[in-house]
């Protein structure tokens, strides 16, 4: 899957089903439908930046490693 940079929108991104299941097995808490519709016009540069104080850099990579390959 092209990530555009990280600039692709989560709702671009979340519109590509395996996507979409990939980002709810790996972060359920925030990967819930009211988290997602807000975020949708949100680029994943943008949220990888609020994300890193949350989770592991290590589990950030191979998440996009893993949309990378989709």
């Amino acid at each position: 899957m092209d990530l555009q940079n990280n600039e692709i929108t989560i709702g671009a991104l979340i519109s590509n089903g395996a996507a979409k299941a990939l980002l709810k097995k790996e972060f359920p808490e925030v990967a819930n439908p009211l988290m997602l519709q807000m975020a949708k016009k949100m680029t994943l540069a943008s949220v990888l930046n609020l994300a890193r104080d949350r989770y592991p850099q290590e589990k950030i990579q191979r998440v996009l490693l893993e949309l990378q390959a989709l």
